[in-house]
């Protein structure tokens, strides 16, 4: 039996447009079918007639993927590294859908804006018994939901909306142009119009990922220096978690678009500069031109593909506005469909459309009366399969944060938490007063989830923004996980 060829469509945004490409995967052999690097328009100079190039230039430019002829295409969107804020969280090992509440628990510490302002997603970097690390990446809400209305207004469902880096380091990989070794301790480099992205991966997974901004008229040593910084800095901060981590040779690549920043500099030069400034080895990563179209694009539709995309960026409220969109387009058709049988059947067949017309807009007024009702019905079935699957595993690390979160005073900010062995946890972070710190411990030595007691190191002081604030670090000994019911009926152990 002959196997179903699928198709997958990747569009990268970027500094200068964007690249999209369309990928046939028959199989397991995978064929581009077609990739194309799109420059956006350019803007009018000032006190000029034309008006600016609006959003509807990303429909005319698609229009040749729209109308292929592969039907029903999965489709993958890309957020520049200049779009987004990564960062490598540890977190204590729990089943894979308690790694989101966790996380949501903590985004006021780890986005750099308020949290009703961002989306946030993940990606499993290394899990082990008892601990797993994860690359989050965030990223504005309005930003996002910009793409996603674009790319929806030129006929494209987003299904993710994953990161252009990881793109980047997965058709490096699929096209071969760098040897295994060379990718599992990879340092790169990518010159990107108007920004830098620096990515740093180990053992072939991405620890690093950030954007470095490039000035109208930085000269190759301006770029080198504040670069080479950055770097420097991104690889000190890999090599605390993972000490073994090494990257002999710094690879730089050019995807500048002409007459931006990054297209000014001479890549030969600037890698000089660059090596010299690090002391390390700096060489240029030379690509075809066949590799250079769209590399972006193509590798989404790799990453797609493969299955190892895990990171999406898609707000959950986009899901919910497209599946009431499938909804009213379905009863659409059914009354269409409705309306046609009936006039076949019945001589005179217009007055039998008028009437399923007209009783169509009926069920449209009926069911937008109802959304408010079918919206609240949703969430709250969402809660529900949340709770119950936290009933279900009865995850210790998830009910310790909970308990921390109602006992901690508002006056008081916890900045770490680290689970040791599954039997303690250590709590860092400050208050204004000593007596805050003092009022937190004996709240924590009353709690049922530390009956092994508290230990509360000498506080510190240390001034933060201009005020001194009162520094605190306590070891809390938790209570074992309880045992899960057997097979044979025995009930569960507290």
């Amino acid at each position: 039996m002959k196997s179903k060829t699928q198709h997958h469509l990747g569009i990268a945004f970027s500094a200068g447009g964007l690249e999209a490409a369309e990928v046939a995967l028959d199989g397991g052999h995978l064929r581009v079918v077609r990739c194309e690097t799109i420059a956006a328009p350019a803007t009018p100079a000032e006190g000029a007639k034309t008006a600016p190039a609006g959003p509807d230039w990303v429909t005319e430019k698609l229009k040749p993927f729209r109308q292929s002829g592969a039907r029903a295409m999965a489709v993958s969107a890309g957020l520049r590294s200049a779009d987004v804020f990564c960062r490598l969280v540890t977190l204590p090992t729990a089943a894979e859908t308690e790694l989101q509440p966790m996380l949501e628990m903590q985004l006021e510490n780890l986005s750099p804006l308020p949290t009703e302002q961002v989306v946030f997603g993940f990606e499993i970097i290394r899990k082990a018994e008892k601990q797993t690390d994860l690359l989050v990446a965030i990223a504005r809400r309005d930003a996002v939901v910009e793409r996603l209305d674009q790319l929806r207004q030129a006929g494209f469902v987003v299904e993710k909306l994953d990161l252009d880096a990881l793109a980047l380091l997965e058709f490096l990989r699929h096209e071969k142009a760098l040897r295994e070794e060379e990718l599992d301790g990879l340092a790169l480099v990518a010159l990107e119009g108007d920004s830098a992205t620096l990515l740093l991966a180990h053992g072939g997974q991405p620890h690093s990922i950030m954007s470095v901004p490039l000035g109208g008229e930085t000269s190759v040593a301006e770029a080198a220096a504040q670069i080479g910084s950055a770097l420097h800095l991104a690889q000190t901060a890999v090599q605390a978690s993972q000490p073994d981590a090494v990257w002999p040779v710094v690879r730089v690549l050019q995807r500048s678009a002409a007459g931006t920043p990054g297209d000014a500099l001479n890549l030969k030069a600037f890698a000089a500069a660059l090596a010299d400034r690090l002391g390390s080895k700096c060489e240029p990563l030379e690509l075809g031109d066949r590799q250079r179209a769209g590399l972006g694009a193509v590798g989404l539709c790799v990453r797609a593909a493969s299955g190892r995309a895990r990171m999406n960026l898609v707000p959950a409220e986009y899901f919910v506005e497209r599946r009431r969109l499938s909804r009213r387009r379905q009863i659409q058709l059914a009354a269409i469909a409705g309306a046609v049988l009936y006039a076949l059947v019945i001589a005179g067949g217009v007055g039998g459309f008028i009437y399923q017309y007209n009783r169509l807009g009926v069920l449209e007024d009926e069911a937008e009366s109802l959304k408010p009702a079918y919206d609240r019905a949703s969430a709250l079935q969402v809660d529900l399969n949340v709770l119950k699957e936290y009933v279900s595993n009865r995850s210790v690390p998830l009910e310790i944060l909970a308990e921390l979160q109602k006992l901690k005073p508002d006056a008081l900010c916890l900045t770490e938490f680290h689970f040791t062995d599954g039997e303690q946890v250590s709590l860092s972070g400050y208050a204004a007063t000593p007596s805050t710190i003092s009022d937190f411990d004996a709240k924590l030595q009353k709690s049922p989830f530390f009956p092994g007691g508290t230990a509360l190191s000498p506080l510190t002081n240390q001034k933060v923004a201009g005020n001194v604030v009162v520094r605190f670090t306590i070891q809390c000994k938790i209570k074992k996980p309880p045992k899960h019911e057997t097979p044979g009926g025995h009930r569960r152990q507290r």
